[in-house]
């Protein structure tokens, strides 16, 4: 970045603060890249000259090639930053063939007085580096800090005191899962939250911090606890998919007396982020969404039932975790904002204040422990890394090593399918996740999307790829010509995801996420209106068959049943088979080329590896033989079940300490 940082500018109802390097409108921090923010940096320090994008691509990326999409982008992002396409050409012009100017008049804010730092002397100290970490938590003094370690796919529970350096361990390691950590008032115990290996049905669990045995409490959990100010009483939603509503559970600390005191009835829901109760003992906050999870805002719910408040509009992306501080003066809490791709800390003043930003980087924080008193909290830094990989399979005539043919940091993580010679692939760049293409060596990448696009659904006879995208403000299926062009909107319902293309082009299957939440639709690819294909079943994560008749999807009868893999008629949604595959919620299945067998992942030991399970129910065979890393998604090449893409990485979480930070 040429020039030193230390100036500030004022425009319009904003002001750019380059020491902090941030963005402010009207006091309240505006969400940001840092790439777009250096753009924003250059174009207003030159403001009213055309700055070339030559200059600015050499200045902000001096030692790497970047194709001029990765500028387009930034300029996008910045435009619906500063009020929306039309306000944000009043600030952002573009030269044609030139660059761009901004044509706002700037204000040096050098004679200004200095702005009050918010957060002037926070302190951010990573206390664990090997990005091992399920979930933490913090005693209520400070004391304490439990958290749950990963090592060779399993699990442990441990206690570490921060005063004394010593630690312990509570809970052996397991395969299943351990989160939802809370510690009693009084610090003496701890809440904690287990999921089995292909189930969906988690148990809350009260343990001694000094050991012994754990009380079983609640079964079907889908939420860490609030715990009242007094420690007699908890609260957690919990989920009824069949009834399609979500639920505030109150009950007895013994997990006695559960009764609910609210409901969101779907496409409204509650969010899985932790909640947490008012001091005073009145309020229960928690994370909710609307409109089928497109966008969240936090809810304040009386403790005694009632209609709940708004404590925050509706203009967070995504939400981890809700936090009070110990005077009920601040409510603190992990989320992402509409126009970012990263979990930051936000601080809402209660009752009136607007939410203000605590941290402001590239990282993603989520989960947020505090202690009362201590001006501290805990939270998790997480980083996710992936690439695409060509591998072969083990039937191959020459299973050969296999090679990543893709170097960035997120590619794949949210969607790949392969057809024609090319990786169809969602990457998060600027925040945002959109769909590129890459040849099966490597070469050649192409960026397909500029408005968002993720799982991506290639059709291998006509160049068509479906995808989601919720550029118009709720997920929905689109669709578009292989090389970009020609996209249209499919649905238009409550919101729609999963899309799988039939391989002659002419439909679309796809989960609907709104009222007919878990059921089945197709619809067509040029023009008409969707048909509902299961009903009386839960379905979601459709995979069409290459001849068209059968669909594979995790599957369960009602809300009493387990989760499976089922094949359906694709007429009218009969099962026709129902298998017992590991994890069939977030499984990846795949059809092998002649419809005979379905490909998944296990995992073991924490490695993702492909399997082929034939329909006439023989025995499973392993294809991959990976000694690292998860696969996030995976495609056979068309008409080749001998090699495979797929993106590989890993999702890093490290605890953080975050000190004065009021």
């Amino acid at each position: 970045m040429p020039a030193p940082f230390g100036e500030r500018y004022q425009f319009g109802e904003f002001e750019l603060e380059t020491t902090e390097l941030v963005l402010r409108r009207k006091g309240e921090i505006v969400p940001l890249t840092p790439k777009a923010l250096q753009v924003l940096v250059l174009l207003v320090r030159d403001s009213g000259r055309v700055v070339s994008r030559k200059h600015i691509l050499e200045s902000l990326w001096p030692d790497s090639f970047v194709e001029d999409s990765n500028l387009t982008v930034a300029i996008s992002m910045l435009r619906r930053a500063l009020g929306g396409s039309e306000d944000g050409d009043r600030f952002i012009e573009t030269a044609a063939k030139r660059g761009y100017r901004f044509v706002a008049a700037v204000k040096s804010a050098s004679n200004l007085p200095p702005r009050p730092e918010a957060f002037g002397g926070m302190q951010i100290t990573r206390l664990t580096h090997d990005g091992l970490i399920m979930d933490v938590a913090l005693s209520a003094d400070g004391r304490l800090m439990a958290y749950v370690q990963i090592a060779a796919g399993k699990q442990s529970l441990r206690i570490k005191d921060l005063h004394s350096g010593e630690k312990w361990q509570l809970r052996a390691p397991d395969p299943a899962l351990c989160w939802g950590l809370r510690f009693t008032p009084d610090g003496k115990n701890l809440f904690f939250i287990t999921t089995q290996p292909n189930s969906t049905i988690s148990v809350l669990y009260r343990m001694a911090v000094s050991g012994g045995p754990a009380q079983k409490l609640v079964v079907n959990i889908d939420a860490g606890i609030a715990l009242s100010p007094d420690g007699m009483e908890i609260a957690f939603v919990r989920s009824f998919p069949g009834q399609h509503r979500d639920a505030l559970v109150v009950a007895n600390v013994d997990g006695s007396a559960q009764r609910e005191i609210v409901s969101r009835q779907h496409p409204d829901k509650f969010s899985f982020a932790t909640a947490s109760w008012s001091p005073d003992g009145t309020m229960i906050a928690l994370g909710a969404s609307r409109y089928s999870a497109v966008e969240f805002a936090i809810l304040g719910v009386p403790r005694r039932g009632g209609k709940p408040r708004e404590l925050t509009q509706w203009h967070w992306k995504a939400m981890c975790a809700v936090a009070w501080n110990d005077d009920g003066t601040s409510l603190y809490f992990s989320a992402m904002a509409s126009n970012s791709n990263s979990f930051q800390i936000w601080r809402l003043t209660y009752p009136e204040g607007p939410a203000q930003r605590v941290t402001n980087d590239p990282n993603n924080y989520e989960e947020i422990s505090l202690a009362d008193k201590a001006n501290t909290l805990v939270t998790m830094q997480t980083e996710v890394r992936s690439n695409l990989w060509l591998a072969s399979s083990t039937g191959a005539t020459a299973p050969g090593v296999a090679r990543r043919i893709t170097q960035g940091r997120t590619e794949g993580f949210e969607g790949l399918a392969l057809a024609r010679g090319r990786a169809i692939y969602a990457a998060t760049e600027h925040q945002q996740a959109d769909l590129w293409s890459v040849s099966f060596a490597g070469s050649d990448p192409r960026q397909l999307t500029d408005a968002g696009g993720f799982l991506p659904s290639a059709c291998l006879n006509e160049p068509l790829i479906a995808y989601v995208s919720a550029q118009s403000g709720t997920h929905h299926i689109w669709c578009m010509d292989a090389d970009g062009g020609n996209k249209r909107q499919l649905t238009d319902g409550g919101g729609e995801s999963f899309p799988s293309i039939t391989c002659d082009g002419k439909w679309v299957v796809f989960t609907s996420l709104s009222r007919e939440r878990n059921t089945l639709w197709k619809i067509p690819t040029r023009a008409g209106k969707p048909v509902q294909l299961t009903h009386d079943n839960l379905c979601i994560k459709p995979v069409v068959s290459h001849d068209g008749t059968r669909v594979a999807c995790a599957y369960r009868r009602d809300e009493a049943d387990m989760w499976k893999i089922a094949v359906l008629s694709i007429d009218d949604g009969t099962p026709l088979m129902i298998l017992d595959l590991p994890y069939p919620y977030n499984q990846k299945i795949r059809w092998t080329a002649d419809d005979q067998a379905l490909t998944f992942l296990e995992k073991r030991d924490g490695v993702h590896n492909v399997w082929r399970q034939p329909l006439d129910g023989t025995a499973a065979t392993q294809l991959t033989q990976f000694t690292e890393d998860l696969i996030y998604f995976y495609d056979w090449l068309p008409d080749d079940d001998t090699r495979l893409i797929a993106s590989r990485g890993i999702k890093t979480r490290d605890i953080v300490m975050i000190q004065n930070f009021e």
